[in-house]
């Protein structure tokens, strides 16, 4: 045999050897697994794994031109929050300037008290809390499949968390007809929600403007087609409960990168059961369209545990008692709050929490149902 038609068979060997190595690293599930990646890569949204921040919260109580007996401030305990396998929240520190008159234990969790005096004319009160803390990033990996149905629910949970609570109307014929026709005759848990998900990011528009400091109704946000974070957090409740399924608030504040704030913020917690045994407390956010889905860029102050008094009175931090023949027009003592960021810091690495498959089978799961219930 000649060189040459020898190198065209070595040439040959080598070719069909790489082929080989290739098909056999294609065999490889961490190779399968970075390739995937790289080619969904355009149509995958992620998150950081995790931030770390400090944020200054500050509370200004100002007489207002009249004439403060007495008031008090009272704010929950920020907490350590966790999911079934991992941190979610992380408390590195908190300073009070001035230190709370007494840190006091209500509803299972501990609140920091300001009791105060007289103000009058001009004169204020400022409470400055500085929050040090760790959020992680959490994405629950469930579906229709892996998701048990209602009755696979903890009655522990069901008994907190079904009946009217406050501004969470369940019991009212337009809450109770709105439920059917969102969810008809559906019993899987993962379903239920994702339709109630689906219905409330369709329907209810946030407001243009920023309302006012108590929330709406569920009633009234269903009926206006209208409402804010908590508003849709409400509504999503009332829906879920008169569907069978326990939800319940979580509140706090949310840093919004593109005008450098933090705000404050309201979302659902609920619960999911697994279709081999326990469950999962997940997070939904319709106002952001996060769906089960737990962002770092957030810190949860308060969850609602079901009882309406206690849910009303963490709205409710300002109690004051003045003298209204003190002021004029029908005006009173101010009260206001706002978050200052002193450090946001990202992590470089990042997380997936959706991609042009999962969208596609989450659309999947929510047709299937609509079937099953039509």
């Amino acid at each position: 045999m000649s060189s040459a038609p020898r190198r065209r068979a070595v040439a040959a060997l080598v070719a069909i050897f790489a082929i080989l190595l290739v098909l056999a690293l294609l065999l490889v599930p961490l190779v399968q697994s970075a390739l995937f990646d790289l080619i969904l890569s355009p149509f995958q949204k992620k998150v950081p794994a995790y931030a770390t921040f400090e944020v200054e919260r500050q509370i200004i109580v100002s007489a207002n031109g009249g004439s403060i007996i007495e008031f008090t401030l009272d704010i929950p305990a920020m907490p350590d929050l966790d999911s079934t396998d991992q941190k979610m929240q992380t408390v590195l520190n908190v300073s009070y300037y001035p230190d709370p008159t007494s840190l006091t234990p209500r509803y299972g969790v501990d609140w920091a008290v300001w009791q105060h005096g007289a103000l009058s004319d001009e004169q204020s009160y400022l409470v400055r809390i500085v929050y040090e803390m760790r959020v992680d990033a959490v994405v629950w990996d469930l579906d229709r499949s892996s998701s048990g149905n209602l009755t696979d629910l903890p009655e522990s949970l069901k008994s907190r968390y079904l009946l009217d609570e406050w501004k969470i109307i369940v019991s009212d014929p337009s809450i109770q007809n709105a439920a059917g026709d969102i969810v008809g005759a559906e019993m899987n848990v993962y379903s239920i929600l994702s339709a109630i998900n689906s219905w409330i990011t369709g329907h209810i528009k946030y407001p243009s403007q920023n309302g006012i400091a108590e929330p709406q109704t569920s009633v009234q946000t269903l009926q206006s087609g209208i409402g804010d974070c908590d508003d849709q957090a409400i509504l999503f409740c009332a829906l879920a409960r008169a569907s069978g399924v326990p939800a319940w608030l979580q509140l706090g504040a949310m840093y919004d990168a593109s005008i450098h704030r933090w705000i404050g913020h309201g979302w659902v917690q609920t619960y999911v059961p697994q279709r081999e045994g326990g469950g999962e407390e997940v997070v939904i956010d319709t106002a952001n369209r996060d769906f089960m889905v737990w962002r770092p860029n957030r810190f949860a102050e308060y969850t609602d545990d079901g009882i309406g008094e206690h849910l009303h009175d963490y709205y409710y931090s300002f109690n004051c008692a003045y003298e209204p023949s003190s002021y004029l027009g029908g005006e009173g003592p101010e009260f206001d709050e706002e978050y200052d960021s002193i450090t946001y810091v990202e992590s470089q690495e990042r997380i997936t929490i959706g991609g042009l498959f999962q969208l596609i089978c989450q659309e999947t799961d929510e047709e299937m149902a609509l079937v099953k219930r039509s």
